[in-house]
């Protein structure tokens, strides 16, 4: 179960929160009613999530989100909004938020929104332990594969000794990315000539979960031989294959 640290002004939504957060099984560690509370209850807390609404006295949720990531980039900020404040959820999710909620609130709403952040929390440390090198030796060897996000755009790297160990954890990766709007994927084939057929259908389905969860994919590699694998498992997936990053705008 999380620690959570819960923002807004209004004393009754603090309320509600703070009830569907404990008969959860969370432990609320603090509340504020603006911005600049939010951020002096987090120096002091370090909680697991953090709720944020977006319009407040003081400083702003936005605001808020900026000061908090900018000494905390892990910090994992929900957004709460009304319906037409969708603009500002953006924002704040460009800024660093993991998510948001709109209200009206339920509990199945919340409770949903904040596993989400802590399984794609979870994803991420499985990916780093994944990926590392292992064995005598291997500390120049370069991982199986790597995520990195630039301006919003996830680029997968895929190489070519991608196993099943590595291949379960990128694919709890990319579960755990689905919630994200927009959603912006590139895998990159980087050294992957030999990348096993296993390999490439695991992620061809991956990239497909992209698409269905109204995301776009996008494939970078510079293997004839592989691009040829790649349109022969799906011509229509793999219509497109860029020769190099920099032919995709990020």
């Amino acid at each position: 179960m999380a620690t959570v640290l819960i923002v807004d002004d209004s004393i009754l939504m603090r309320r509600n929160l703070k009830m569907m957060l404990t008969e959860a099984g969370h432990e609320v560690v603090a509340e504020a009613s603006n911005g600049i509370e939010a951020y002096k209850e987090y120096v002091k807390t370090m909680p697991d999530i953090v709720t944020m609404d977006i319009t407040m006295p003081v400083m702003s949720g936005i605001d808020a989100v900026k000061k908090i990531i900018a000494s905390y980039p892990d910090a994992n900020i929900v957004m709460i909004s009304a319906l037409d404040q969708r603009s500002m959820v953006f924002d704040a999710i460009q800024n660093g938020a993991k998510h948001y909620i709109l209200k009206p609130i339920t509990a199945e709403k919340v409770l949903h929104t904040i596993n989400e952040v802590l399984h794609q929390e979870s994803a991420e440390d499985e990916i780093a332990a994944a990926s590392a090198p292992s064995g005598a030796g291997a500390g120049n060897a370069a991982p199986p594969f790597e995520i990195a996000n630039k301006n919003g755009v996830f680029i997968v790297t895929l190489r070519a000794s991608m196993g099943g160990e590595q291949l379960d954890a990128l694919g709890g990766a990319i579960a755990g990315f689905q919630f994200i709007k927009p959603l912006k994927v590139v895998f990159h084939f980087d050294e992957a000539e030999g990348i096993a057929d296993e390999a490439l259908v695991r992620i061809a389905g991956y990239a497909k979960q992209v698409l269905q969860a109204g995301g776009t994919s996008k494939t970078v590699s510079t293997g004839k031989l592989l691009n040829a694998r790649l349109k022969s498992l799906d011509e229509s997936l793999f219509a497109t294959i860029y020769t190099d990053l920099s032919q995709i705008v990020i």
